[in-house]
């Protein structure tokens, strides 16, 4: 056989393969039809009502809670009549005058139904129901019923009070005309200072509370304060129970937590006087009250409205909300215990590390002596310091010492920290173990510090008992000024007790 022939026979066998493949690939396709219709689903929606919110004049609404009457002025702001004299969410009720110009349902349920009770839509007790007036006088009725049996969507039942059409609508669009007028009352107390505001000059403010002996005041002290690492940490200063500065972190809430207070709900406007007992406001929990650039703020809180429940919904014993009104807004509010810091903070939680804070410049002289075993040592350093001319020196015995390490020395003797406050007198026989004395020009302050015994120290300033603190700190400063007085430089300086 010749070669052309082999190859005209391995086309050949080559052709009816390709040709045996093809028939079964016909023989087992899938049949795909795809289809051009339109799939889209059908809308349903239908314009009930379609008005202008500028053309309303008034929205008489009546619900669960009662019946009350929204109006609007030339200017178009909403508010209403029963809640005159209290600021009100306009924008708010705005919104509901949106919704009630523009009604869109979202399919028909029933035509002329003859049982409207079980929509939540009968003419005699409506789930919710609003009138409007219009400025030309013409008037109409929305009935809002209950959540609709169509779980697949969020609506409600609604009928135009010309017919017993039963309609679905969008909870959102619905959900206003369930609230009751306190729910339109305004939570805001006080407008939040912001970075570009000046904080008020807290002149005075006093905290009252049932579970405190004694009145917490604050004071203004800017005539005092200094700037310096080693000054006090805020302008304002505690008076009682004892005198004290405070950390401005942590003092910064209680001192100005007034401005951005916002209420979680408002429950009673315009409080009778039995109100104000139910809620416990005619005896307070506590008291909040500041004077600011001639102006005064008042905010009374009363008992608690509810407590902080465990795993199983139960309550606890904490509270979690306090009832509350402010002076100036005739109105009983709900407030957050988080938003209100004076029911809980305890004055030594807001105290500065200084317990005495004398600028370093205006310092005469500091005279520091240690009592032990009847023997009593003293290390006095004079100062002679012009903060203008940038001028500071200090002796011991009549010698120069190392100023930078002097500084050093210093802080660690401002930086004494409270660990607590102490408000009663150290017994008769504690010994006294340390005194210091930190003289200005101006008075300064004098420390005193008491054994008592359990390796703390009750410590009096300027004859008042004031503090107390581990043992430690006075034992520590002993070993920090005998340091410094053999030639120790500022590394050598204990900072930590």
């Amino acid at each position: 056989m010749t070669s052309k022939k082999r190859s005209l026979i391995i086309i050949a066998v080559f052709i009816l393969s390709l040709l045996i493949v093809l028939g079964i690939l016909l023989l087992t396709q899938v049949n795909i039809t795809v289809s051009t219709d339109d799939t889209t689903e059908e809308d349903t929606t239908m314009l009930l009502y379609d008005g202008d919110r500028d053309n309303i004049v008034s929205m008489v609404y009546y619900n669960e809670y009662g019946e009350f009457t929204v109006t609007q002025d030339d200017d178009g702001t909403f508010s209403i009549v029963e809640l005159e004299g209290l600021n009100q969410n306009s924008t708010t009720l705005a919104a509901a005058g949106n919704c009630i110009s523009s009604i869109t349902a979202q399919s028909l349920v029933e035509e002329n139904a003859e049982d409207l009770d079980k929509y939540g839509l009968s003419e005699d007790d409506p789930t919710a129901k609003v009138t409007v007036t219009l400025d030309d006088g013409t008037v109409y009725t929305v009935y809002y019923g209950i959540d609709s049996a169509d779980s697949t969507s969020s609506t409600v039942y609604v009928r135009m009070g010309d017919s017993n059409d039963v309609y679905t609508v969008l909870s959102n669009s619905s959900r206003y005309f369930y609230y009751a007028k306190e729910d339109f009352i305004s939570l805001i107390i006080l407008s939040s200072l912001t970075s570009t505001s000046t904080s008020p000059t807290i002149d005075y403010m006093t905290v009252t509370r049932k579970d405190l002996d004694y009145d917490i005041t604050f004071e203004d002290d800017t005539k005092n304060y200094a700037t310096d690492e080693v000054s006090m940490a805020s302008s304002q200063v505690m008076t009682s129970p004892v005198y004290a500065y405070l950390d401005i972190t942590n003092s910064n809430d209680v001192i100005y937590g007034l401005w951005g207070l916002t209420a979680s709900e408002a429950v009673c406007p315009f409080p009778t006087e039995e109100d104000m007992d139910y809620y416990g406001l005619s005896d307070p929990y506590c008291t909040v009250y500041i004077e600011a650039e001639l102006q005064t703020y008042s905010l009374i809180i009363g008992n608690v409205a509810s407590y902080v429940t465990d795993d199983s919904g139960n309550d606890t014993s904490e509270p979690a909300y306090y009832y509350g009104y402010y002076e100036g807004i005739d109105c009983v509010y709900i407030f957050a215990v988080d938003d209100l810091p004076w029911v809980t903070f305890m004055p030594v939680d807001i105290l500065s590390s200084l317990m005495t804070s004398n600028y370093i410049y205006r310092v005469d002289y500091i005279n520091v002596e240690f009592y032990e075993d009847g023997e009593t040592t003293a290390y006095y350093f004079d100062v002679t310091a012009d903060e203008d001319e940038d001028y500071l020196v200090a002796t011991y015995e009549n010698e120069f010492v190392d100023i930078d390490t002097f500084k050093v020395l210093y802080q660690f003797i401002l930086k004494c920290p409270i660990d607590d406050l102490c408000l009663e007198d150290p017994d008769e026989d504690a010994e006294l173990v340390c005194k210091m004395e930190i003289i200005t020009e101006t008075g300064g302050d004098v420390l005193e510090f008491y054994d008592d015994g359990n390796n703390r120290v009750t410590i009096k300033m300027n004859g008042t008992t004031s503090f107390s603190q581990p043992i430690s700190y006075i034992q520590t400063l002993k070993t920090n000024i005998e340091t410094f007085i053999n030639g120790g430089t500022s590394d050598d300086i204990l900072m930590a007790w």
